[in-house]
């Protein structure tokens, strides 16, 4: 509209240009050539104004030429034809940027070769000129293309565009810092130092509310977020107010990206959570171990969730290889959620491939299956010890220890397992090792010898000596007494008041930390325990074998990480402990977590714990 407003007041300026006045003895003569003179104007004239260059030099807006170029560049056959297309016509920065763009999009076998054709030289030089002209998703793609290309950064017609888009940065829209940050920002989430970075970053700290697109918001955190605290905050908001908008896949980049970071935030998580229980399609297995993978890193457990995957997730396990079935179940033993149809699945695809199944991936699931505590078939035993035993040597130092352990914990371990662990050049490396680990190593071979000596009757031996199960036990590193553990022995101090009746965290040859050791006699009254002799201490220093009718009674206290999640099942481990215990002729009284949250009252715990008690020696009597 206005370059057809400019090339009007041309004509009319032309025309009165033109016109000269007349004498007034040829007036006769001007009437007539006023009746012509409109006529007799020569047309040359109306187009050699400076007003009409000008309106010709104008930007030409997005038109139906632009789209027609575009489409003659994507009908060119090769990169060859799309350079010869731009020798041919004549090329404004717009239509070169076009050009490049395309070229970048293109397979292109020698980068390098490309870039030093002289027609893309004289494109690059076409696009500088007019580079103020060009419009801003243009130079956004133009700048882009260039990084894909393998232009060298201290290109001149390369800093020149950054340049160009670091001017424009505050007028672009949000979805143009998106497409920005897709490629100026590496994806090893290293910090980027270049001035364009570093604005770009600013700009999207300052507009991430007008983010209008769940996509944007999946981009950003994925590309952005772990470099500002406060952007991640924003785009947490974000993500609340797009929840429902998410697709499953969107859904995992998010949360992958939270974990990548170690951000628990409970409510983006929940609510993610929840909308993709709710979502009805099945959930791909892609999806479903990216979410497993980041639920076990966040230590985040959604049990409605779980179900649902593990669910889905089954009749496809043939489909998913080696190292995603590895993958998946160690997600799932690190969340502590146990699905026992998912685990006969997986039994199953390591029998029927158990070629593409490495050792070391095998010892891995079995560890997995000894935590949550599931039993596989004979024949996988069977499989794990033909693989394991010829290629024990091969495994490193601490997974032939956390194998022969799990082993153990699943009742199926065997001499050659054992005799491995327990021989002194074994050991001696545990004694010898000063890494933070070596004290969960102590207690992982005390364990392992316990099992030896009290659930192996057929077991030719060797075992651990006594001067080396007294330093395994000094050695061993366990937790701090949690809330529970604090909470029960108060208790029994008010039922036990006589001096030193009870002996708590003791350590012991089993590897066993017992929170709280009694001795009652028959009338079920607390003797002295330290007046007798105990073998199960390292160090014991007094001999007099127990009374008559006394016996020797543990308390010990089940936290909420001792039980599979949304479950009342011990993991693997603790059920191992109640066997040694047991085995080793203790009473054994448990103190579940979710029994002791009912107890609101001092009297009822200390009535709880004398009913236990009572009922574990009524038991013993029975037997």
């Amino acid at each position: 509209m206005a370059a057809r407003l400019i090339l009007r007041g041309c004509r009319l300026l032309a025309a009165s240009a033109s016109f000269q006045p007349l004498p007034a003895t040829t007036l006769s003569e001007c009437v007539r050539s006023c009746q012509v003179a409109p006529s007799s104007l020569p047309k040359a004239s109306l187009h050699t104004s400076s007003l009409c260059s000008l309106a010709d030099s104008l930007p030409e807006p997005i038109g139906d030429t632009h789209k027609d170029f575009m489409s003659l560049l994507r009908s060119a056959a090769s990169v060859d034809d799309i350079l010869g297309i731009a020798t041919i016509r004549h090329m404004d920065g717009n239509k070169s940027s076009m050009v490049i763009c395309e070229i970048a999009n293109r397979e292109v076998q020698d980068k390098q070769e490309i870039l030093k054709d002289q027609r893309f030289q004289d494109l690059l030089k076409a696009a500088n000129t007019q580079i103020q002209g060009i419009w801003s998703n243009l130079l956004v793609m133009l700048l882009k293309s260039l990084h894909r290309l393998g232009m060298d950064r201290q290109d001149w017609y390369l800093q020149s565009v950054e340049t160009e888009v670091l001017w424009r940065l505050r007028r672009l829209s949000i979805g143009n810092l998106v497409q920005l940050s897709s490629f100026l920002f590496p994806q090893d989430r290293s910090m980027a130092k270049g001035s364009l970075q570093q604005e770009l970053m600013q700009q999207v700290e300052f507009r991430w509310t007008e983010i209008k697109e769940p996509r944007t918001v999946v981009a950003l955190l994925f590309r952005l977020g772990h470099m500002s605290k406060t952007l991640m905050e924003g785009l947490e908001d974000k993500v609340l107010e797009f929840a429902d908008q998410f697709t499953p896949e969107q859904t995992s980049k998010i949360i992958t990206a939270i974990a990548a970071q170690g951000r628990r935030s409970l409510p983006v998580l929940r609510v993610l959570s929840f909308h993709l229980w709710q979502h009805q399609p099945e959930l791909s297995p892609s999806v479903i171990l990216s979410l497993l993978s980041s639920f076990a890193k966040l230590t985040f457990c959604h049990p409605q969730l779980l179900e649902r995957m593990t669910k889905d997730i089954t009749p496809k396990l043939p489909q998913l290889t080696s190292h995603e079935i590895y993958w998946l179940t160690q997600s799932l033993s690190l969340l502590k959620f146990s699905n026992v149809p998912l685990c006969e699945a997986v039994t199953q695809a390591c029998l029927e491939r158990s070629e593409s199944f490495s050792t070391s991936q095998l010892c891995y699931i079995i560890l997995n299956f000894a935590n949550l505590n599931f039993h596989p078939s004979e024949e996988f035993f069977s499989l794990v010890h033909q693989r394991v035993i010829p290629e024990m040597d091969s495994l490193p130092f601490t997974l032939q220890l956390d194998l022969v352990l799990s082993l153990c914990i699943l009742s199926h371990v065997t001499t050659p397992f054992l005799q491995r662990v327990l021989q002194p050049h074994f050991y001696s490396k545990i004694l010898e090792e000063t890494s933070p680990k070596s004290g969960s190593h102590c207690w992982k071979l005390l364990q392992i010898n316990c099992t030896a000596q009290l659930e192996c009757p057929d077991y030719p031996g060797p075992l651990l000596p006594r001067d080396v199960l007294q330093s395994l036990a000094s050695k061993a590193k366990f937790p701090d007494s949690s809330i529970l553990q604090k909470s029960v022995q108060d208790v029994l101090k008010a039922i036990y008041p006589a001096p030193e009746p009870c002996r708590f965290n003791t350590p012991n040859v089993y590897g066993w930390q017992l929170d709280c050791e009694v001795v009652l006699d028959s009338e079920y009254n607390a003797l002295p325990v330290k007046d007798f002799e105990a073998p199960h201490c390292p160090q014991s220093e007094r001999t007099q074998p127990l009374p008559n009718g006394a016996r020797r009674l543990v308390v010990v206290c089940r936290d909420f990480s001792y039980f599979c999640v949304h479950s009342k099942d011990l993991l693997g481990r603790y059920m191992m402990n109640r066997r040694h215990l047991q085995a080793a002729g203790f009473l054994v009284v448990e103190v579940p977590y979710y029994k002791w949250q009912e107890l609101n009252s001092e009297w009822l715990k200390q009535s709880y714990l004398k009913d236990q008690i009572k009922k574990a020696v009524a038991e013993d009597m029975a037997r």
